[in-house]
C-alpha cells in the first residue's frame, strides 16, 4: 500500500521547560545532509498465505481475506525493517496510516 501525501496531525503537547528546550535542541541540529537520503516506508495491512495454485485461480472483483481487522494495528516497516505501528485513518477521501508507536 504505497500513501503519498499524508497530512500530519499532532496532538498538542504540554508547555513544559524540558518539552521547550528539547525542541530547541532538535531545531538547531543541522540535518540539511540527510535530505537527499532515500527510503522505502511500506505498511503491512494483513497477511495470509495461499498455495499457489490458488492464487492462479484468482480474478478482477475476487476478496482475500486477511488475518487483521480494519480497526487492528498495521506494522510499518523502514527499509523493510520494523519500524513503528499505526492505524488506519481516511482523511479527504485518502487512506493515511497514524504513528501509534515507534518500535
Amino acid at each position: 500500500m504505497s500513501i503519498d501525501n499524508i497530512e500530519k496531525f499532532e496532538k498538542p503537547e504540554e508547555k513544559t521547560e524540558e518539552n521547550t528546550s528539547k525542541k530547541e535542541a532538535f531545531e538547531s541540529l543541522d540535518l540539511d545532509f540527510f535530505s537527499d537520503i532515500s527510503m522505502h516506508i511500506s505498511v503491512e495491512v494483513g497477511k495470509i498465505q495461499k498455495i499457489f495454485a490458488e492464487v492462479l485461480k484468482l480474478k478482477e472483483g475476487d476478496i482475500i481475506k486477511l488475518d487483521k481487522n480494519v480497526e487492528d494495528y498495521m506494522d510499518i516497516y523502514l527499509n523493510g525493517l520494523p519500524f513503528a505501528i499505526g492505524e488506519m485513518v481516511v482523511i479527504n477521501d485518502k487512506y493515511g496510516v497514524r504513528v501509534i508507536d515507534l518500535v
